[in-house]
């Protein structure tokens, strides 16, 4: 069997807050790795250092102490400019609340990192049409957010994380804002993105959304280990 290439890789990693004098270990150091192509859940409840983690997987935010390596580059060498290249290069966000620009059409939207990334527009357009077109959204592609559902603002969310063919997709509670029938369409969407070879770390507090991927990671009081 081929040896899987770890795509994420967490040791030892501290982060730790102040909050009105008193010291809080967001992560307590926390020791994780995620294989390329695997599909894994955080889970954990409020407070439990969930958001943290993602902040400092998605490079949105560094440790205190230990090590984070990412697709092969250890994230401590690199400058707040770099960092931010990294992200739109390397991870595709997905947010409960969509994250959409509520002026711009679903295309602009999914556009938005390829301008980042100095993509030339012929391709911007052609990788813009083929992602709204994986998440079953081509007949909506010159629709605002105000326009469309819940479900089609996510579908959108997850076309504009997947146009940069990113290393990881990132998704923080993804389904949350969502009923549950638009929640299972999302997850279906998920696994069919994984089965097409997309590396998905997926952070949630349902244990039915967790229990869906293949390997789940508890996080409680900062501490992360598998779950049983």
């Amino acid at each position: 069997m081929q040896q899987q290439t770890p795509v994420i890789v967490m040791k030892e990693i501290t982060k730790t807050y102040y909050v009105g004098g008193e010291e809080v270990k967001a992560l307590d150091r926390a020791t994780m790795s995620v294989d390329e192509g695997e599909f894994v859940s955080v889970i954990g409840p409020s407070g439990s250092g969930k958001s943290t983690l993602m902040n400092i997987i998605g490079c949105l935010d560094m440790a205190d102490s230990g090590e984070y390596v990412l697709d092969g580059q250890d994230i401590r060498r690199y400058s707040e400019k770099q960092l931010a290249r990294i992200r739109n290069r390397k991870i595709g966000f997905v947010f409960q609340n969509f994250n959409l620009l509520s002026k711009m059409t679903a295309e602009g939207n999914v556009e938005l990192p390829l301008i980042y990334q100095g993509v030339s527009l012929g391709e911007r357009k052609e990788r813009v049409r083929l992602a709204l077109e994986r998440v079953g959204l081509a007949d909506r592609s010159g629709h605002k957010p105000t326009e469309l559902s819940g479900g089609q603002q996510q579908r959108v969310a997850v076309a504009r994380a997947l146009v940069t063919n990113p290393a990881i997709l990132l998704a923080d509670e993804p389904t949350g804002n969502l009923d549950s029938k638009t929640g299972a369409d999302i997850m279906r969407l998920f696994h069919e993105i994984h089965g097409a070879g997309n590396t998905i770390v997926l952070i949630t507090h349902d244990e039915s959304i967790a229990g869906q991927a293949q390997r789940c990671i508890r996080i409680m009081d900062g501490r992360v280990e598998e779950a049983e």
